[in-house]
């Protein structure tokens, strides 16, 4: 069936007459600031006796008149002027659901965001509200001005007020009237102490956050995750529009085309030949290479592509005393299979196709959950391990799983991860918990198992699939970050290098401010591959827009060893802000557009679906597939003519397609690419080891 994508956009007219605004050198009550770099000739016609070139800003009232001031008819042809009418529209934006008495704030990309009650899913604890946003922008993809509605989510606002709490350190974000402002904000302006001078506490209602639901003893409950994300997206927009947006008065602001979302236009749709996407697996008992598009469905019948290169591999368990009796039944359905009628796993030497026997010698138990470190060094140091004949594997059970309330519980895994990779032994860890539940239900166990027979399988040494289509002699190199939020700092992990078949080849991590020691590592990537192999282009994946002082060292680098090859940066975006997405509207109600599907949002800005949808697979996809959201991708290069052939977006899209193809921690297809996932996994987990990465352990995969 052909396909019909949907956007969340909406179009509306330009205006019949551009708006007046009015202009001041002065900040006064209700004016705006205008930033330099929006001063056109028209604003500097009108100030003439003013040298606005060391002035950073100006002010307007918009629309609203001042006496004696200068005024100007904006030009909308002017690009900076139209800059000013998108500051005016956003204005408008705010000052309508105000007046309706909603909260109104921006979003961490600076848009507006518009939050509305709920009807379902208040408690005595706190009210919840469904949050949108607004972007605006100027004949992008049609040659209209164009509004894009998107959902990012709820948030739960208590309704015990600041005054109330004892313990304010807990307190991060709160509502207050009809903002938001963050109670732990550093006092360093005259402003800000202003405001926070003035806050009346009793009206000040804190945003729920889990340190403060464990100090308040609000239930916490585990997020219940959509099972198709479009469904629930495309709904709630939907709803959202009809409701407050396809009325009289909002209209006035904002003249639709039409009442309703726009189609994607054709001429900006392509696809990119799943063919691309096949999988390399192990070759047959006759030497036949096996390929597959599907991870899931191949491993169920064709071997691994490579094993880990040790013939002899052991396991052991790091346990809980009260947990001893549940390895057993543990192991017996890792190595033997589960007991379900439909039996997907039978047992993790069929499933990856390795040798693999239990070190008894080698089992290790603690009596102390909140702190087994000490136990577990101290056991540690009395046994002896034959790393020269011998590969590892410890199965951490945890009795403690990600939302439990103490962090130090949280982070044992942590430090038991490293503690074991010094000693050159990789881990997995068990949720205790979990896995009860699990074997209860044997259908459901085996996919479990299956994902952790496949991240153990890539952790010693192995690789499950490589892709088959590699006719190109690239370097790609990727660059994650994860943010620890308990810290407000960002980490970095880089040099993720990749051959061009997609199989990795080491890793560095850093501090976000660590940029020269990013680019040194990026160059020594560049050069360790061009002295082995000559490449046709290096890429560079990178976790945000990369700037000038980034790139520059690497350019410097480049030149340093003599290549005269193009380089590439693709700004690989997750869509979790989810600010423009598309949605078919020929797919039985799913929504999702066909795996491969490309969009071209803007010059040299692309959305990218990646999924396991094939039009082959179309009507027999079922849930367990997953729904992910496409990925927004920015094709950049320093150098000039990198972009003459016009193949080379294609070609470069093609290669984020098959890198979202080799993620071996889950049988799930992802929708980034691992040259940005795996790094952000390294980043997460790197910077809380007490010594950093061993150097013997930064060309294996052990953060799966």
């Amino acid at each position: 069936m052909q396909e019909h994508l949907k956007t969340n956009i909406l179009n509306f007219k330009w205006p019949n007459s551009a708006p007046t605004i009015y202009l001041s050198l002065e900040d006064m009550e209700g004016s705006h600031p205008i930033h330099k770099s929006k001063f056109s000739r028209q604003i500097k016609e009108v100030f003439p006796d003013a040298n606005l070139s060391n002035i950073d800003q100006i002010f307007t009232t918009f629309t609203t008149e001042i006496p004696d001031a200068p005024s100007i008819k904006l030009n909308l042809v002017d690009g900076r002027e139209l800059r000013i009418y998108k500051q005016f529209l956003k204005h408008q934006l705010r000052s309508y659901f105000k007046s309706k008495d909603y909260i109104v704030v921006k979003n961490f990309v600076g848009d507006v965001q518009v939050w509305m009650p709920s009807k379902k899913g208040n408690t005595a604890d706190y009210n919840l509200y469904y949050k949108f946003s607004f972007k605006i922008q100027f004949a992008k993809l049609t040659d209209l001005p164009e509004l894009i509605v998107s959902y990012d989510g709820t948030s739960k606002v208590l309704t015990t007020s600041v005054k109330d709490i004892e313990d304010s350190e807990f307190i991060k974000r709160c509502v207050y009237g009809q903002k938001t402002f963050n109670y732990q904000m550093d006092l360093d302006t005259e402003e800000k102490e202003e405001f926070y001078n003035a806050i009346q506490f009793e009206q000040a209602y804190p945003i729920f956050n889990l340190s403060l639901a464990r100090a308040l003893d609000i239930p916490i409950e585990e997020p219940i995750r959509p099972i198709n994300k479009y469904q629930k997206y495309v709904a709630l927009i939907n709803n959202f529009a009809i409701n407050y947006l396809f009325t009289e008065d909002f209209k006035a602001l904002f003249p639709f085309k039409t009442d309703t979302f726009i189609d994607v236009p054709l001429n900006r749709i392509n696809h990119i030949d799943p063919q691309v996407g096949l999988l390399e697996f192990g070759k047959d008992q006759y030497g036949n290479k096996k390929t597959h598009l599907v991870p899931k469905l191949a491993m169920n019948n064709l071997n691994p592509y490579k094993r880990p290169n040790n013939q002899n591999i052991k396991f052991f368990f790091v346990y809980h005393t009260s947990h001893k009796e549940a390895i057993k039944t543990f192991y017996n359905n890792l190595k033997t299979g589960v007991t379900s009628q439909k039996k997907y796993f039978k047992g993790i030497e069929a499933y990856v196709n390795i040798k693999a026997s239990t070190s008894k010698e080698h089992f290790i138990e603690f009596t102390n959950e909140n702190n087994p470190i000490p136990e577990i060094v101290e056991k540690l140091e009395s046994l002896t391990f034959d790393h020269d004949n011998v590969r590892y594997a410890a199965f951490y059970l945890s009795p403690f799983d990600k939302f439990t309330p103490n962090p130090e519980d949280r982070d044992i895994y942590i430090q038991i991860k490293e503690l074991f990779l010094n000693e050159g032994i990789v881990t997995q860890v068990v949720d205790y918990e979990k896995m009860v539940v699990n074997i209860e239900n044997q259908y459901n166990f085996q996919f479990s198992l299956q994902n952790m027979a496949l991240a153990i399988h890539a952790k010693l040494g192995g690789a499950p699939w490589k892709l088959a289509v590699t006719d190109k002699k690239e370097l790609v190199i990727g660059v994650g970050a994860f943010t620890n939020q308990g810290e407000n700092r960002r980490y970095i992990a880089s040099a993720f290098s990749f051959q061009n078949n997609g199989l990795f080849r080491k890793f560095e991590y850093f501090d976000q401010s660590e940029t020269d020691l990013l680019a040194g590592s990026i160059c020594k990537a560049i050069r360790d591959f061009t002295s082995v192999a000559e490449a046709d282009k290096v890429v560079i994946h990178f976790y945000k827009e990369m700037s000038y002082e980034e790139l520059k060292p690497i350019i410097r680098g480049m030149h340093t060893l003599g290549l005269k090859i193009p380089l590439y940066i693709l700004n690989i975006n997750k869509t979790e802000a989810e600010d423009i997405i598309a949605y078919d509207l020929n797919w039985n109600k799913k929504l999702m557009p066909l795996s491969g599907t490309y969009i071209r949002i803007s010059e040299n800005q692309f959305l990218l679906f990646n999924n396991a949808r094939y039009p082959a697979n179309s009507q027999r996809y079922t849930d367990t597939d997953g729904y992910p959201f496409p990925i927004k991708i920015k094709v950049s290069s320093p150098d000039e003519d990198a972009f003459e052939d016009a193949d080379v977006v294609l070609e470069l899209l093609t290669q984020v397609y098959q890198f979202s193809r080799l993620y071996w921690k889950s049988l799930r297809q992802q929708n980034v690419p691992i040259t940005i996932k795996y790094p952000e996994m390294v980043a997460q987990i790197a910077p809380r080891f007490n010594n950093g990465v061993p150097d013997d352990a930064k060309d294996a995969l052990w953060f799966l």
